[in-house]
């Protein structure tokens, strides 16, 4: 696989699907340290030329479960071959790609989570911005 650039307009977010949603109300936090858990996973439908990253964010304080979200980012790359090779006839996918598309759904999801704890006692959290390669190191746990 020879060293590709990504191609923007090749890429589109055609769906998002919330997959849970859970927000404790009656939870006072405010001015309080949360504990935050990002995690993710891939998969990929080679025929289809689809991903589905799949992002999972946890909140808590002292152990008491304050969010848990969990969101599935569908897209469609119109050049996945492109950045595919085969290794063990198994796909064996562009980092960058990876990233790339990692780093589109997050910053999705921080958009979305902005705007769903507007009214909320978490108003003025907002996800911090985190490295694609260490989200990839953090798995969801099926």
């Amino acid at each position: 696989m020879e060293k590709r650039t990504i191609i923007a307009e090749k890429i589109h977010l055609v769906r998002i699907l919330p997959s849970r949603e859970y927000f404790d109300y009656q939870y006072a936090i405010a001015d309080k340290e949360l504990k935050l858990n990002v995690a993710q996973s891939t998969k990929h439908n080679s025929e289809k030329k689809s991903f589905k990253i799949s992002l999972s964010l946890f909140l808590e304080y002292e152990g008491q479960k304050i969010a848990d979200y969990l969101y599935d980012f569908i897209f469609q790359v119109e050049n996945l071959e492109e950045y595919v090779l085969q290794k063990d006839e198994k796909p064996l996918f562009s980092g960058l790609l990876i990233s790339t598309l990692l780093t589109i759904a997050y910053s999705t999801l921080r958009g979305i989570l902005h705007t769903k704890l507007a009214d909320t006692a978490l108003k003025d959290f907002i996800l911090p911005v985190i490295s694609p390669n260490e989200l990839l190191k953090s798995k969801i746990n099926t």
